[in-house]
């Protein structure tokens, strides 16, 4: 990766990885570069996102990692990272019709296309929201539509300031949809006969007709909070279902089971892959 190199000790064993902390503004300024033991490596990625099946053989990776929330890409059968020198704090990434969409923390969304021997760039959606405790996500509606979901996440401190950080909790949850040619976020009453998936896994939005226990008009939530779950690695991790219509939250599943864990994420398991086919119907 542009950012890091490999530490390798007397032996020739990799042993640390170093990471620079610069970004695509010229003129560059770099702070000091920190050290990563290998088991500590995993806190550069934060998030990745796949064009296609990897067996197909032309899958392009889109990474979004550490330092800044950049971006780098690479294709099947490369070696190396490719970094894009192109904005930062990037918090979450999807892949549509040929065209990588990300958002970015102030709700920016940019489109790049990596299919072509050097990248395409474009600003689809400037700046919309002032910087705060909130987490952004880009999701493509079945109805056509690319929907920006503002996450705003507190730490309950019962009005005194003093009081020890201790547990993070969803407050609330704004939907918007991007209107690109006004160049402006609409707020959403809600989504109707859907339900949106939001962590660390791909960000969906599922009509509940062909899924019949999921609640419509609900967000289901996994804990993401990079900063949180790195320093904090044992407090209750923030999970759960978000009504959009009465802005509350309630359990998955009660007792929980990871409290304390790294989080989950939302998985649709491949039932044909994984051998488990409906003899009725061969798996459709």
């Amino acid at each position: 990766m542009e950012h890091i190199k490999p530490i390798f000790n007397q032996d020739g064993v990799l042993d640390k990885y170093e990471m620079s902390y610069y970004n695509g503004k010229i003129p560059r300024v770099e702070e000091t570069p920190y050290e990563f033991d290998l088991p500590e490596y995993r806190e550069v990625y934060y998030k990745a996102m796949l064009s296609s099946n990897p067996s197909s053989g032309d899958c392009i990776v889109m990474l979004i990692h550490q330092p800044y929330s950049q971006l780098s890409f690479a294709r099947v059968g490369e070696d190396h990272w490719n970094w894009i020198p192109i904005g930062l704090f990037y918090t979450d990434c999807i892949y549509h019709k040929g065209w990588f969409y990300t958002v970015s923390v102030l709700g920016a969304v940019d489109a790049f296309n990596l299919n072509g021997p050097s990248v395409v760039h474009k600003r689809i959606l400037k700046d919309m929201l002032t910087l705060g405790y909130e987490q952004m996500y880009i999701v493509q509606s079945p109805w056509g539509d690319i929907l920006i979901v503002n996450r705003m996440t507190i730490i309950p401190r019962n009005g005194n300031p003093e009081i020890e950080e201790t547990e993070l909790y969803t407050s609330d949850i704004v939907v918007y949809k991007a209107d690109i040619g006004e160049q402006k976020l609409v707020k959403l009453t809600g989504i109707g006969d859907y339900a949106l998936f939001i962590g660390h896994n791909t960000s969906s939005c599922l009509p509940v007709k062909d899924c019949h226990m999921l609640m419509p008009n609900h967000v289901y939530i996994t804990d993401d909070e990079y900063l949180w779950l790195l320093e904090f690695r044992h407090k209750r991790r923030d999970v759960g279902i978000y009504s959009l219509e009465n802005n509350s939250l309630s359990n998955v599943v009660s007792p929980e089971p990871w409290k304390s864990w790294l989080p989950p994420i939302w998985m649709m398991p491949n039932l044909m892959k994984t051998g488990f086919q409906d003899q009725n119907n061969g798996g459709d």
